[in-house]
């Protein structure tokens, strides 16, 4: 007798920005859900990453972080943009041929007053996303949240509007980015849609020009192609 396996759905979330309404490096708060039904096999693509980074120097586990490789930080403060832009694509590539999805959502704290506001809109629509699709998450046995738990506001709302979900929501304790590809998928797609939001607003920054090239080079090669994976 074979016995049915269980169905289960995986939620990878990252944050960007700053909660804080004078913060003006970050006038725009973004969360990203990056969605993956588990009985899609995804490790064909990320051995491919995995060699193409090493092919690259970087190790087979590096962890791929989207805005430091954009402003040349950090690990990858010594490298030509033309070798950044390699790594950007190859990440972009993992996404565009992983069987996944995304939701984004944003807020733009210019018109919003205090924390508690930012938070208070976001959990709204957060909370009306996942009522949309109620039935489309309460259709799997399983539903696991993958959070870094790097903003205690960004957990509290999690576990907010999650509670919906309570017979099979789980909240994976430890999560490291480094040990989840689709944890870097979720900061790489959420890295994009900012700049997405400051291309709108006419604001790209001098690194993410010399990056991506104008609006329209961003809009075409980058936005684009990552839009497709967005529910």
């Amino acid at each position: 007798m074979s016995i049915a396996k269980a169905k289960e759905i995986s939620v990878f979330v990252d944050e960007s920005g700053s909660f804080e309404p004078d913060e003006v490096s970050s006038r725009f708060y973004l969360i990203c859900f990056v969605m993956h039904d588990q009985s899609a096999d995804i490790m064909p693509y990320v051995s491919s990453l995995e060699s193409e980074l090493e092919a690259r120097s970087l190790g087979a586990k590096h962890c791929v972080h989207a805005g430091p490789l954009i402003r040349r930080e950090g690990e990858y403060a010594n490298m030509r943009r033309e070798e950044r832009q390699a790594i950007f694509r190859k990440m972009m590539a993992f996404i565009r041929k992983s069987d996944i999805c995304y939701k984004c959502f944003r807020i733009d704290k210019h018109f919003d007053d205090g924390d508690s506001a930012v938070h208070d809109k976001l959990l709204q629509e957060i909370t009306r996303f996942l009522l949309d699709n109620a039935s489309k998450f309460a259709a799997y046995d399983a539903l696991k949240i993958y959070y870094d738990n790097g903003q205690e506001q960004v957990k509290s709302l999690l576990k907010e509007a999650f509670a919906i979900f309570s017979s099979i929501a789980e909240f994976v304790p430890n999560v490291y980015p480094e040990s989840y590809r689709l944890f870097q998928a979720a900061d790489f797609i959420c890295s994009v849609e900012l700049v997405a939001a400051k291309v709108a607003e006419g604001n790209m920054s001098v690194s993410e020009s010399r990056f991506f090239g104008d609006r329209r080079e961003f809009l075409r090669n980058t936005l684009k192609p990552i839009r497709r994976k967005l529910v």
